[in-house]
This record gives structure tokens, C-alpha cells and sequence, in this order.
């Protein structure tokens, strides 16, 4: 059995939108999606972003294991696009749209996080829950974990959960 579980924070009160440092809730049907995350393991450390929709994951997910809250395991700020569909985006400046579907990580939204700034912090997170008991689980966003599964390959008991 894995040692360490990535797990997607549950459905938020908003969907449809580039929700990065916004700070949504979870649903109801994200509650309920929650409770049902990890049952039959027996958890001994959750980590989670610090942001409601992981955070409110975490806590209904723990059943009593510990939640320790890291501020570095938030998600990527997306600036001035947080908030947006893809296409009010593409309305507001088509060019620098069409440049960061070309070059996700190597374009940012206007006064947004560089994706080598977020690497740095997602890491610094990693590097800490590295020492941290086991089995554990970390509750954050798509691109944090997509980061984390990608962070050390030769840590290879880890499982991921979308």
C-alpha cells in the first residue's frame, strides 16, 4: 500500500472558472465526495493548502489524524485570470491567451505567479512532509499535485487521487 496519497480537494461552491487563489468552500455534493476519500486507511498525518476547498477536504477526510495547514501547498495564482472562464480570458487578451496554451508554465497571467516561483514553494512544502509520519496524505490543487508527482520519482510509494 502507498505511503503517501496526493488527493484533489473536493468539488467547490465554484466550477467553471480558473479558481487558483480564490477561496471558494466546498459544495454539498464536494462534502459528501470528502467523507468518502481514503476510507480503510488509517491515516497518520493529512497535509493541507490552507485555501477552503482543500482544507475543508482535508478535515472531513482526516477521521481524526492530524491536519497540518501549509501555506505553500496553496494553489498557483492565476492574477488577474482567477475567477474567469477560459473564454472571458481569451476576450479580455486573445494573444497572451493563445501564448499560454502554447507555454502553460512558461507564461503568466497578468500578475500572476511565476511557475518557477511556485515550483520553489510546492518543493520547500514536499521537502518538509518528506520527514512527516506515514501513511499520510496531501490535500491540495490539480497544479500542486500535478508538481508533486513530478517532484522526486525516487519516492516511490506515492499515490495520486483527482
Amino acid at each position: 500500500m502507498p505511503s503517501l496519497f496526493l488527493v484533489r480537494h473536493a468539488e467547490p461552491a465554484i466550477t467553471g472558472v480558473l479558481l487558483g487563489s480564490l477561496d471558494p468552500p466546498l459544495s454539498d455534493a464536494g462534502r459528501k465526495q470528502a467523507i468518502t476519500l481514503l476510507t480503510g486507511v488509517n491515516l497518520a498525518m493529512v497535509y493541507s493548502s490552507p485555501l477552503r476547498r482543500a482544507l475543508e477536504t482535508a478535515q472531513l477526510m482526516a477521521r481524526g489524524a492530524p491536519v497540518e495547514i501549509l501555506d505553500d501547498l496553496r494553489e498557483i495564482s492565476h492574477g488577474d485570470w482567477d475567477g474567469l472562464t477560459w473564454s472571458e480570458i481569451e476576450a479580455r487578451d486573445s494573444e497572451l491567451a493563445a501564448r499560454k496554451l502554447a507555454d502553460w508554465r512558461g507564461v503568466t497571467a497578468p500578475r500572476g505567479e511565476p511557475w518557477k516561483e511556485f515550483t520553489i514553494r510546492v518543493t520547500r512544502a514536499f521537502d518538509h512532509i518528506r520527514q512527516g509520519p506515514r501513511p499520510a496524505a496531501i490535500v491540495a490543487h490539480a497544479a500542486v499535485n500535478q508538481l508533486l508527482g513530478n517532484v522526486d520519482q525516487s519516492y516511490g510509494d506515492v499515490y495520486a487521487l483527482d
